[in-house]
């Protein structure tokens, strides 16, 4: 069974946080509160972003993590298995 998938912060916290000023204008409101569970989930889940916790299709999911990956914001890494 898959827990989630890994990410990591691109350059670290501080970069994440430098980088967000420059690309805050590229994120409508979803982006945003998936950055901000992105963020609880670093606390809380060590870096996971868990199977199924997402209220979206999983298409547009791929979508967003996709466009914060490719806006330098988040790294993703495999699949965590339970």
């Amino acid at each position: 069974m898959t827990k989630g998938l890994a990410f990591q912060f691109h350059n670290g916290p501080i970069g994440f946080l430098d980088h967000l000023a420059k690309v805050i204008d590229d994120l409508d409101d979803t982006d945003i509160e998936l950055l901000e569970r992105i963020c609880n989930w670093s606390w809380t889940n060590d870096c996971v972003i868990p199977a199924g916790e997402l209220p979206m299709s999983p298409q547009e999911v791929a979508l967003r993590l996709n466009k914060l990956e490719d806006l330098e914001l988040i790294d993703l890494g495999v699949r965590v298995q339970v």
